[in-house]
Order: structure tokens, then C-alpha cells, then sequence
């Protein structure tokens, strides 16, 4: 993959996670907008009603300390008065208290008896029907329409209307003197804001109003009059703040249906409003934050395994590379060779100038066949094919072999050999482990400088378990490529030096036999100084 491509694809990405996310902070943004305009109108509508409400609750209290003075002797005048309107009776008519109970409850009622003469007819008659007490008037008030459609002859009827009847010439009284009072005191000109409110009673139908309404947020108020001043009143309730933000708070007029009297404006602050419209949102918000995070999840796995493509199609060409470059060699020795022997005059001369040609051939064979050893040993791990023997090994004699063969090699440095006293015996596989230990041993003369010295160490643990320890003086790796160095394929890089023969196969077959015999490897390493790799091999010999 060309580098321009990647390049197209992240742009691209980019762009693609840039323009949903901008979308997403859109909605979300009109969202918001939508949700404060309701949250709005709702709490206007809201003040609309508590100044409403409060101005008929204050017109009531007023009308009913009115009514609800001593004011029984004016209402038996207004009872007989009544009741001789409706029936024809003489001037003696008696009023007497009595009890009635109605569902089990004991309620006061007035009897009113009078009596009639017919003049023409010489008849006379009694009348007598039952009239609330004053004092339940405000029962009557309530249930007096459902008593109009069950009692509708006889003396109830006639109760019906006397009540009726004298109760609303009570309220026309009444409210045309309250009226002629409170002209009165408009004419006077003495009423305060704190005379015309009660902040205790203001404040608790606020908040059962906002119950009510379902707006369950903190807020605070206060009561500004004509001049924009804030009213301060003798006592506050927790929520009247004199410092209120007219600017941020909402605003209504108390008593809306008063043109007389100044006017007076209840302030109103949320300054909860935000937390309001988030648990409104907050749903929408978490699929907009989940969505986001899915994609950018998505968009993330795809671009590392492009990265992952591109750097094993890298990898694979190396191998491709290093691989036939090592099959042309034997190859090209092997043709060299049987050319030579294929001269007629070689073939004249005796046997024994043919032997080395012989062994040429001999040993590129073998150097052919471990190529074509390590490949297929890397094809089996990558299946999960290989079975692992269980046999009892001894870890000094085999690190002895592997180190005996490689001496022979060197031709100019050493190996330090420091082997553990005694016999470290332990449970393996014979060949994947002899390979192992080869492996390690090959890869420190392989990186070695142009003098070769390794030291090799075997160790037995407090636990039981060995450790073999194998440090060389070469050119070291990088920290970069440290975590690397045991993935398949993998070489480090050495630049435009090419005198370092490998496929990238060794360490990872390495790795792979350590993790299926449960022992553990680690290397460290100082670029420039050399590299150290630490087996830990298990004694499982001892829990057997």
C-alpha cells in the first residue's frame, strides 16, 4: 500500500469523524434550545397562574373575614325577611337553633316558623322549614348544587331557594361594603406592599403551585413595586432574595386584575435551570455520546488494522526477500559444483579431487533443508499443531551440547561457560528445547561485533525452578524495538548493514515454545552494549 493511500484514508477519517460529531453537537445544541424555550413558557405560564391564584386567595380572605364577623343577628333579619317573601305568613315568625346529623356528622341548622291566613278562604296554616347556620355556609357553598338536583320538592325546595335567597344578598352586602372599604383605603392612599402581601402566604402558594405544575427545581424571588425597588418586608422567608438578578430571573404582575392600587412585580430566579434541562436531555446525550464513541471505536479498529495489513505486507516482503537471497546462494553453489563435476576434464582425473565439490554439495544441501526446517516449523505453530513431548531432561548437559557446537564456529572471540553444581534435571520436550537453547545461542553470535563474547549462565532458584542467562557484547537493541523482537517476521532494523543474516523467525519460535511449556523469558538490552535473555524454566519434575 503506497503511502499517498494511507494518507487519502486518515484524511478522510478524519473528516468523516469531524463532520459527525459536529452534527451530533448540532442536534444536541438544537436540542438544548428547544427544551429552554419549553422549560420557558412553561414556568411563565406557571408564574401566570401563581399570581392569578394568589390574587382570588387574597380576595377571598378578604370577603371572608368579612362575612365571617359577628354577623348571626344580620343573618336571622335576612332569614325572616326571606321567608316571608317566599311565604305569605303574618309578622310572627320565630327562628330556633336545633342539630341535625347528616352521615354521622353534627350540623347547624336555623328552624323558621311562621303562620298564614287566607282571608277569602278563612284558612290558616303553619309553616316551618330549615335553614343553615351561618357557620355552615361554606359547607353549603360547595355541596349546594349537588343538594339543588336531589331535593327539588316540597320544604326542601323551599330551603333550597331560602338559603339561596339569603346568601346571595349576604355576598352582594357584603362584597359592596368590602368594595366601599377598600375604595375607601385607595382614596387614602395608605396601603404598603407589605400590608397588600403575606410573604409566608405568598411563598407556600409558590411552591404548592410549582408541585402542582410539575417544576421541581430550587429557585428564589423577591417583590419589586413601581420604581423597580425591591420590597423589603419586617420578616423574609428562606427563598426572598433582596440581591435577585432582574436581568436572569422571571417576572410577572401580582394582582392582575387590580387597575386601582401600584403595581407590584414578583421576580422569580431558577438557578437550577440547567440541571432541569439536563435530566431532560440526558438520554439523548448518552446514545449521542455512545454513538460518537462507537464510531470513533470503529473508525480506530479499522485504521489499526490497515496499519497491521500494511506493515505485515511489509514484513512478508522482507522474508520474501531475505529468503530467496538465502535459497540463491546454496542454489547457486550447488549448480557451481555439479558444473565442475560435470567437466570432461574433471572427469578424468582420479575421485579424490572430486570429494570437495562433494561436500559442498553435502552442506548446501543441509543449509537448504534448515531453511526449509524453519519454515515449516513456523507454519506448525501458526496451525497450534505441535505436540509437546514430556521427557526427563537435564538442563546442564544440554546447554554443554549447544555450546560445544557453537565454539566451533567462532574464529575469533569466546564463550564463558558458568554451570550450576550438580544435576538440573526437568521435564521437556528433547528437540523443541535443544532448538530453544540453539537458538538463543546462534542470535548473540549472530549480533555479535567482529570479537565474539558470550557468557552463559545456568542458576538453580530458592523455588526449585533453573534459570539460564545468556548476555553478549553486540551491537544491542533499541528500546523501540524491544517489545517487537519476539513477533513473527520481525527484524530489527540495521539500516544499509546487510552482513546479518535472518528471517525474522527465530526469536518468535522461541517465544512460542517458552509460552507452550509454561516457563517464562525476558530480555533487556542497551543499544551499542549487548543484549541479555533470561529463561525461567519450571522444575515440574518436583510435583510429579
Amino acid at each position: 500500500m503506497k503511502r499517498i493511500k494511507l494518507k487519502h484514508i486518515v484524511f478522510l477519517i478524519s473528516s468523516a469523524l469531524i463532520v459527525l460529531v459536529f452534527l451530533q453537537l448540532y442536534q444536541a445544541f438544537q436540542l438544548y434550545e428547544k427544551k429552554s424555550e419549553e422549560l420557558n413558557n412553561h414556568i411563565e405560564n406557571v408564574l401566570s397562574k401563581v399570581a392569578i391564584r394568589h390574587e382570588k386567595a387574597s380576595d377571598l380572605q378578604r370577603y371572608t373575614s368579612f362575612f365571617g364577623s359577628d354577623f348571626s343577628g344580620q343573618y336571622k333579619k335576612a332569614l325572616k325577611q326571606e321567608f316571608q317573601n317566599l311565604v305569605p305568613v303574618r309578622e310572627s315568625v320565630s327562628i330556633t337553633d336545633t342539630i341535625i346529623y347528616e352521615n354521622g356528622t353534627a350540623v347547624k341548622y336555623l328552624q323558621i316558623t311562621g303562620d298564614s291566613y287566607d282571608s277569602l278562604s278563612h284558612v290558616s296554616a303553619k309553616h316551618s322549614v330549615l335553614a343553615r347556620d351561618i357557620s355552615e355556609l361554606s359547607s353549603y357553598i360547595k355541596k349546594g348544587t349537588k343538594n339543588q338536583s336531589k331535593d327539588k320538592d316540597g320544604d326542601n325546595d323551599l330551603a333550597f331557594q331560602l338559603d339561596k335567597r339569603v346568601i346571595n344578598s349576604l355576598f352582594k352586602k357584603s362584597k359592596y361594603i368590602n368594595d366601599l372599604m377598600i375604595n375607601a383605603f385607595r382614596s387614602s392612599g395608605n396601603i404598603t406592599p407589605t400590608d397588600r402581601v403575606n410573604l409566608a402566604f405568598l411563598d407556600s402558594m409558590i411552591t404548592k403551585t410549582f408541585e402542582i405544575e410539575d417544576l421541581a427545581t430550587k429557585f428564589n424571588y423577591a417583590i419589586f413595586d413601581e420604581q423597580g425597588d425591591v420590597v423589603e418586608f419586617p420578616t423574609y422567608t428562606d427563598r426572598y432574595n433582596l440581591n435577585i438578578d432582574t436581568q436572569s430571573s422571571k417576572q410577572v404582575r401580582m394582582f392582575p386584575g387590580n387597575i386601582f392600587d401600584k403595581e407590584l412585580t414578583l421576580h422569580v430566579s431558577f438557578p437550577q435551570t440547567n440541571i432541569v434541562l439536563f435530566n431532560e436531555m440526558w438520554l439523548t446525550l448518552l446514545v449521542s455520546v455512545l454513538l460518537i464513541s462507537l464510531v470513533v471505536l470503529s473508525f480506530y479498529v479499522m485504521f489499526k488494522t490497515i496499519l497491521n495489513q500494511k506493515h505485515l505486507a511489509e514484513v512478508k516482503s522482507d522474508f520474501i526477500s531475505n529468503m530467496t537471497h538465502e535459497f540463491k546462494t546454496p542454489i547457486s553453489t550447488i549448480s557451481l559444483a555439479c558444473e565442475a563435476m560435470s567437466d570432461s576434464d574433471m572427469n578424468q582425473t582420479e575421485a579424490s579431487n572430486l570429494s570437495p565439490f562433494i561436500k559442498m554439495i553435502d552442506e548446501e544441501n543441509k543449509r537448504l533443508g534448515g531453511l526449509v526446517e524453519q519454515i515449516l516449523k513456523s507454519a506448525v505453530l501458526d496451525k497450534g499443531d505441535i505436540k509437546m513431548k514430556r521427557d526427563e531432561l537435564e538442563l546442564n548437559e544440554i546447554v554443554s551440547q549447544v555450546v560445544g557446537k557453537a565454539k566451533i564456529r567462532i574464529s575469533n572471540g569466546e564463550i564463558q561457560l558458568d554451570q550450576a553444581v550438580g544435576l538440573l534435571p526437568f521435564i521437556g520436550d528433547p528437540v523443541h528445547t535443544n532448538n530453544l537453547i540453539s537458538n538463543l545461542v546462534d542470535n548473540a553470535i549472530k549480533y555479535s561485533k567482529e570479537e565474539v563474547l558470550i557468557k552463559i549462565k545456568t542458576e538453580k532458584l530458592k523455588n526449585g525452578d533453573y534459570k539460564f542467562i545468556i548476555s553478549d557484547k553486540g551491537i544491542g537493541i533499541k528500546n523501540d524495538h524491544l517489545d517487537k523482537i519476539f513477533d513473527k517476521l520481525y527484524r530489527v532494523p540495521t539500516g544499509n548493514v546487510h552482513d546479518v543474516k535472518g528471517y525474522g523467525l527465530g526469536l518468535n519460535y522461541v517465544k512460542a515454545i517458552v509460552d507452550l511449556q509454561g516457563w517464562k523469558i525476558n530480555v533487556k538490552s542497551k543499544y551499542g552494549e549487548g543484549t541479555t535473555f533470561t529463561l525461567i524454566i519450571k522444575n515440574t519434575q518436583d510435583h510429579e
